[in-house]
């Protein structure tokens, strides 16, 4: 091999490992990207599987007769899995709990940018007229455990504004105390109907 040939090999060589080292770091972000979307997706799931079994057994027993064991069990999961997402079962039915409270958060935060109150209030009626069972569940332990319901009574519009601060405080816990009065009630009467009481009381609350 003659110097030319041996000093082009050497500087393909280096051209290669370059390359490598650039490709390298980007290659390894990619990867690390995908396990971490794995792993928010395997926890996502787990914790799914956790929160259906407690819903699943509290349709055959009270919340004060079911064991961790039992939901693990019902679950699927491994008790490592378990105590990795959960503490205990009250913090499995606190988040249950939240994803409703979530609902109403997301329609009074829409509410409050300006939306339209009744079709938004529809949606989350309907919403929960089609989630009922689990939601009758959810309201026939909740008097009798420390859940803590938090429906988003933070800054408003003018947060200096003490008159608009507290109309806004009562508009939200009037819509919270609906629901509520509305399950009691059986749910008897449509999501149209609640949306229009809803939005109509809102308004007035907030002197619209």
């Amino acid at each position: 091999m003659n110097e030319m040939s041996h000093h082009n090999e050497k500087i393909g060589k280096i051209n290669m490992k370059e390359n490598e080292n650039k490709r390298t770091p980007q290659s390894s972000l990619k990867k690390k990207e995908a396990l971490r979307l794995s792993n928010a997706e395997s926890k996502a799931l787990t914790r799914e599987c956790i929160r259906t079994a407690l819903l699943m057994l509290l349709g055959e027993k009270r919340y004060e007769d079911i064991t961790t064991t039992e939901i693990i069990d019902k679950s699927g999961v491994s008790r490592a899995g378990f105590y990795r997402n959960y503490r205990s079962k009250l913090d499995v039915i606190q988040d249950i709990h939240n994803t409703h409270a979530s609902a109403v958060i997301d329609a009074l935060k829409a509410v409050q940018d300006g939306a339209e109150p009744e079709p938004v209030f529809k949606k989350l009626f309907e919403w929960l007229q089609s989630d009922e069972d689990e939601f009758k569940l959810l309201m026939n332990i909740h008097q009798r455990l420390p859940i803590r319901p938090n429906f988003g009574l933070g800054k408003t519009a003018d947060d200096t504004d003490p008159e608009t601060y507290y109309a806004q405080v009562a508009a939200n816990t009037m819509l919270a105390i609906i629901i509520r009065s509305w399950f009691a009630r059986g749910m008897a009467e449509t999501p149209e109907i609640m949306a229009k009481i809803s939005a109509d009381i809102y308004k007035r609350l907030r002197g619209h």
